[in-house]
């Protein structure tokens, strides 16, 4: 297994291209709702080929509007109809779009003739190399992203997953011919260890996952001194932010409008609880004026990268146990933003999660957005009111057009729970013997 040999961290594309024109709009449509009838592609994407990929999906932007400064859209201004694709992997970019291309070249050219400039040709006459090239220059940079298990491969995952069921399977069998009557745990733990041990292709989990380089960990910890260099400053923009949120609120709430559903829900709820995770894709208008609203959602955004990425490490994002991935992009110049995850359970659930414990976050970064719920100063009400915020949000959810998962029955939980047990039988592990065998 490559984990017990190098660590990999675990990384996100976004890739925005525009799509040429109503014609291809509509076969565009076709083609990705062909590739999105079932989870795995539709016989025409081959995502299990991919070995890098933990979640990936296809949406369209069509309609994507800017401010008109006074709490609504503008009626003339729109973003181009785009398409939009992402990906949560391991290793490095190039290498994982080097591995999507060259595993599904046909498909991959099948999408993007539909989109501006993609460079012409077929799979004989159109390179790797140029395709890369197209996907990095309509790359947009995450502001934030946010992984659940570091330096979990997606090879790790399903391995610790197969590792768990063979144990399960092996426990099972023995309590029905009581052959583990009257032994003590850590009799049986040895038995289970011995067991893996002469499995050809489960012994790999008698070592230990490999650790981060020290080259890594001076990486890592050199942008967490870089960032802390600037708090001082950041915090007297978080009191200038505090002071004059109130006046541009006040501003805000002159042309408040009262919160409903504004759209039909029905292609949103046909594509959910398919299993037991789901993905939620948001995008909206950022408030005018820009300046003003961009850099408060940077500020915002900069503070959960101190949580997010040096504090909620082991599977938690705020206290949150279900989400697998998640990530925040602008995009349009600013003028409009994205969120997306990949998250365990029902949307109701999340998003309750979400306003019991990060409401003050959700108004300090989501509060910047066209039609948020009224913010009292720049932590206050908003996301609170929760009917409204999760009105909001459905306002500004948008369906996906083509979702993979490449584990789509392991839960944030399981994936946490797997990994102490092969902790357990690598040595690893700091629970008792007791504890380690009721993860079974």
């Amino acid at each position: 297994m490559k984990n017990n040999e190098k660590y990999i961290d675990q990384s996100g594309i976004t890739i925005i291209t525009e799509i040429d024109g109503d014609s291809n709009l509509k076969s565009l449509r076709e083609r990705l709702a062909s590739i999105g009838k079932d989870d795995t592609g539709g016989g025409i994407m081959d995502f299990k080929s991919i070995s890098s990929m933990h979640f990936a999906r296809w949406f369209i932007i069509d309609d994507a509007k800017i401010s008109d400064g006074k709490g609504g859209y503008s009626p003339e201004h729109q973003f181009p109809i785009s398409l939009v694709f992402t990906s949560n992997f391991d290793g490095k970019t190039k290498d994982h779009l080097r591995e999507i291309v060259s595993t599904n070249k046909e498909c991959i050219i099948s999408i993007y003739r539909h989109c501006k400039a993609f460079p012409q040709g077929d799979k004989n006459t159109l390179s790797t190399d140029d395709i890369i090239k197209y996907f990095l220059k309509h790359s947009k940079k995450n502001q934030l992203f946010w992984p659940a298990i570091r330096g979990g491969t997606v090879e790790q995952l399903l391995g610790e997953s197969k590792l768990r069921a063979r144990i399960q399977s092996f426990i099972n069998d023995t309590q029905k011919n009581n052959t583990l009557k009257g032994k003590t745990p850590t009799e049986i733990k040895k038995i289970i260890c011995n067991l893996v041990k002469n499995d050809s292709e489960l012994n790999w989990a008698t070592t230990p996952r490999a650790k981060p380089s020290i080259g890594w960990y001076l990486k890592y910890y050199g942008k967490l001194l870089f960032k802390l260099l600037f708090i001082v400053p950041v915090a007297l923009l978080f009191a200038f932010f505090f002071i004059t949120a109130w006046i541009f609120n006040k501003k805000d709430n002159k042309y408040r409008k009262e919160i409903n559903r504004a759209k039909d829900l029905e292609n949103l709820l046909n594509n959910e609880d398919r299993i037991f995770m789901n993905q939620l894709t948001v995008y909206g208008g950022i408030k005018k004026p820009y300046w003003y609203r961009t850099t408060q959602l940077r500020i915002g955004l900069w503070l959960f990268s101190l949580n997010g990425v040096y504090r909620s490490t082991k599977g938690k994002l705020s206290g949150i146990e279900t989400i697998h991935f998640a990530r925040w992009t602008l995009f349009n110049k600013g003028k409009n933003v994205i969120f997306l995850s990949n998250y365990d359970g029902a949307w109701e659930i999340y998003l309750s999660e979400f306003i019991d414990r990060s409401a003050a976050a959700m108004n300090l970064t989501f509060g910047t957005t066209v039609g948020y719920p009224k913010v009292k100063g720049l932590l206050g009400e908003g996301a609170h009111d929760e009917q409204a915020f999760k009105t909001v949000v459905r306002n500004n959810q948008y369906p996906c057009q083509v979702w993979y998962s490449a584990y789509p029955t392991l839960t944030v939980k399981n994936i946490l729970n797997n990994q102490e047990i092969r902790k357990g039988l690598a040595g690893k592990s700091k629970e008792s013997v007791a504890d380690w065998l009721k993860r079974f």
